[in-house]
């Protein structure tokens, strides 16, 4: 490539051109060539040479120079050449030179640096079946043949990939048969386990870029695709649980329904018994227990707007029915309940919460109670918070639920999860 100055002196000799005189540049970096140059040059992007293209070109070639070879052998020259008739040409003279004219498939395998893919191979079904020992043993000795820990991931992607793309079309000409067909088995597992290794490789290879050790960075890596193949699918394990729960809410509104059933069967025949006495209670009487009625609940409701509340629990509650929220908030949130008596309060307040609280609330409960309330501050440590009493309870139900089996497998295979809120659908 040349470098800044040289493409400099060169462009002067592109805008003004001898007569007669083409130039072309050919390379496979376009992206490290000026745009001044670019922008001065037709461009055409030559495409690669497909496989079987490719594969014909070099079976031709060998017949033409009485080279024999074996198809699987061409195949891997082929593939290592990516595209390139340059380089395919220049491996096909490497192998003839080293085998005699006579091209093995083990030569080649040796010579680019491929021996031992079945292995590889090995490895990847090891991993899918979860035998995580076994898969550290082929993973070591694989190791010990040369192979660095970043090729072996390498390699591990790519089986993964053509296993994907195998459930995919079905059949891939690119490969080798005996390697089509091992990868075909490997395809079995189905594509949600395979893109799942395949994200962990992803992971693992650049992990791998900045780890330490590179050796003990592989073997991590194959330890936790040994652990993922075996984790279920997050789509079926959570249709499992609606399955479940589907069949006990089922046979909980059968014995509801029968229960319901036999009810109104009792309640049908006290009907008929009672009907006739119910005909002669007078529409007088029936109006006068009405009015009665209203009035004892208005009343009750006048006494219980004056009525001193009992417990601290109950004075709030009585804070929120006079829609005091924001001093109802204050009071759960930063205020140590000490003593509680009738018309005396005994408080506790966090540092730097406002001292005004205490006043607001002995106003409030004086105007709704229509008493007079000492609310008094003191440094005794007193409960804690109502806030603070409800995280804990939260905490507990938190722990039984963890602790129930149905709940406690779906923490075995998402240990990341949480539960962030508990909603009680009875009460609701």
């Amino acid at each position: 490539m040349l470098s800044n100055a040289a493409f400099n002196a060169l462009l002067k000799t592109l805008e003004e051109p001898p007569q007669n005189v083409k130039f072309i540049f050919a390379t496979t970096e376009i992206k490290k060539i000026p745009a001044t140059i670019i922008s001065r040059c037709q461009k055409f992007d030559l495409q690669k040479v497909d496989l079987k293209t490719l594969s014909n070109h070099l079976k031709n070639i060998c017949q033409n120079e009485s080279i024999s070879y074996e198809n699987d052998s061409i195949s891997h020259i082929c593939k290592a050449s990516e595209g390139s008739v340059r380089d395919a040409l220049s491996l096909l003279d490497q192998a003839a030179s080293l085998c005699g004219d006579d091209i093995k498939e083990q030569t080649v395998l040796n010579m680019l640096g491929l021996n031992g893919y079945e292995k590889n191979i090995e490895l990847f079904e090891l991993c899918l079946s979860n035998q995580c020992s076994e898969a550290l043993k082929v993973y070591d000795d694989i190791l010990q043949n040369g192979v660095q820990p970043l090729q072996i991931i390498s390699n591990l992607l790519e089986i993964s990939h053509l296993a994907s793309k195998i459930n995919v079309i079905e059949s891939d000409t690119n490969m080798t048969e005996s390697i089509q067909k091992k990868i075909s088995e490997i395809s079995a597992n189905g594509l949600p386990k395979l893109v799942r290794l395949w994200q962990i490789l992803i992971k693992s290879f650049e992990e791998l870029k900045y780890a330490p050790n590179e050796e003990q960075a592989g073997s991590m890596a194959i330890i936790k695709l040994c652990y993922g193949s075996s984790l279920p699918d997050p789509s079926q394990f959570l249709e499992k649980i609606s399955e479940q729960t589907n069949t006990q809410s089922e046979n909980k509104q059968t014995k509801v329904s029968e229960n319901t059933d036999s009810k109104e069967n009792i309640t049908n025949y006290k009907e008929e018994k009672s009907e006739n006495d119910q005909i002669r209670v007078s529409e007088a009487s029936y109006s006068q227990d009405k009015l009665n009625k209203e009035v004892i609940v208005n009343n009750e409701e006048k006494s219980e707007n004056f009525k001193n509340p009992e417990s601290f629990e109950d004075m709030l509650d009585l804070l929120l029915k006079n829609k005091e929220a924001l001093l109802h908030a204050q009071l759960i949130n930063n205020v140590h309940l000490i003593s509680f008596e009738e018309s005396s309060i005994k408080l506790r307040l966090k540092l730097k919460s406002d001292t005004e609280i205490l006043r607001n609330l002995s106003s409030t409960l004086e105007k709704i109670t229509k008493n007079k309330w000492n609310v008094t501050h003191s440094e005794e440590d007193g409960e804690k918070t109502i806030v603070e009493k409800q995280n804990i309870k939260l905490n507990e139900q938190k722990e039984q639920i963890k602790a129930n089996p149905h709940f406690a497998e779906v923490f075995k295979h998402f240990p990341q999860a949480e539960i962030t809120s508990i909603e009680d659908k009875k009460s609701n």
